[in-house]
């Protein structure tokens, strides 16, 4: 993300929650941290929230995340 935390929670007009965010960045690798928006309906409100999430695929043949280190080199 090349946006700083503060812009990305004005932006969608959000709250931040769990979680320390990465700084800004061009260049965003597999397995990295990133942080997402999450959004949901709460009593006929919507609810936005800055979560941080390891950006990536875990191919279904991979079981769990831990054997797909292995293989990322």
């Amino acid at each position: 993300m090349s946006k700083a935390t503060s812009d990305l929670l004005s932006h969608f007009e959000a709250k931040e929650v769990e979680g320390s965010p990465p700084g800004p960045s061009w260049n965003v690798a597999p397995t990295q941290n990133v942080p997402i928006v999450a959004e949901r309906l709460d009593e006929g409100a919507l609810d936005r929230r800055l979560l941080i999430a390891k950006w990536g695929l875990v191919p279904s043949w991979a079981g769990h995340q831990d054997r797909l280190q292995a293989s990322l080199h």
